[in-house]
């Protein structure tokens, strides 16, 4: 050995859980810090070969791409197919910074952990596969810790899904994580929430009086008994819009009810209508 090399030894501690080739050797020049391996590692040395004198210890490999990671999903119920949100994230991510950023989203609580790979391709699989569509195919995992928090994947579901199963795979088609994911206590019908509550409403105040003009008697009265099962409107108010004899005043009466009682109640009425009646409501510009 050159005399600018110095064979160096140092006492080998032992770290629980970790071999000696997970060992690595800290070189301390001024402010800079080089890692380097051991030439050689015994029970009771590593053996190092460095250029200058210098302060050094033994550290266990921390550089790790592996982390501790989370599945979190957000449904987005609708009329037709239902979309589910899946987010491939850090486990230090709290839910909440997600959740304020998936509108009209609810963000379903299921066990989310789950070990994850910085680089490595993830695939997610689901149950009924020719009927659930899956964008992207594949993605590359990397630490993402906002703002943004964009869906790692998309499920498209078809109508009156009511549960799905839910796998991640690896390269090699390793499974990582796999879920059974229940939907149905969201009802796509209520579920809605923030800008299409608005947008429902201000559809409503402008169509009102073509809705009076067209909208059939049988409609109209399954219409209010929707809007009683789902506790829009009360008995009494039913009976109020009941009192009216021609068609077009029940029509007016409930679409002028519901609007006083605000966004909520407008995309609730919206619902019904375009279940009861699709081509009334395309002819309205609702659907």
């Amino acid at each position: 050995m050159s005399d600018n090399h110095h064979s160096s030894q140092m006492t080998l501690f032992s770290i629980a859980g970790k071999g000696f080739d997970s060992l690595s050797v800290a070189h301390v020049t001024g402010d800079s810090v080089e890692v380097l391996q051991p030439v050689r590692v015994t029970d009771s040395h590593a053996v190092v070969d460095i250029t200058d004198l210098s302060f050094w210890g033994l550290l266990s490999y921390i550089f790790s791409s592996s982390v501790e990671g989370q599945v979190l999903l957000f449904h987005k119920p609708q009329l037709r197919k239902s979309t589910l949100n899946v987010h491939l994230l850090p486990v230090n991510v709290p839910v909440i910074e997600v959740e304020k950023l998936q509108r009209a989203c609810r963000y379903i609580q299921i066990a989310s952990n789950c070990p994850l790979t910085c680089g490595e391709t993830y695939k997610l699989c689901c149950d009924s596969a020719m009927k659930n569509k899956i964008q992207p195919l594949k993605e590359t995992f990397h630490r993402d810790y906002g703002p943004n928090y964009h869906p790692t994947f998309q499920v498209f579901l078809e109508a009156g899904t009511e549960d799905v199963e839910l796998r991640l795979l690896k390269r090699g088609d390793e499974e990582v994580w796999i879920r059974q994911v229940p939907l149905t206590d969201t009802p796509p019908d209520t579920a809605l929430i923030g800008g299409q509550e608005v947008d429902a409403m201000e559809q409503l105040r402008s169509v009102r009086q073509k809705f009076a003009e067209t909208v059939s008697e049988p409609i109209t009265k399954c219409l209010l008994d929707g809007l009683l099962q789902k506790n829009v409107i009360n008995d009494y108010e039913m009976e109020s819009v009941n009192v009216n004899a021609e068609r077009a005043d029940k029509a007016r009466a409930i679409i002028k009810m519901v609007l006083k009682k605000g966004p909520s109640a407008c995309l609730t009425m919206k619902t019904l209508l375009c279940k009861l009646d699709q081509f009334l409501c395309s002819d309205l510009g609702l659907s």
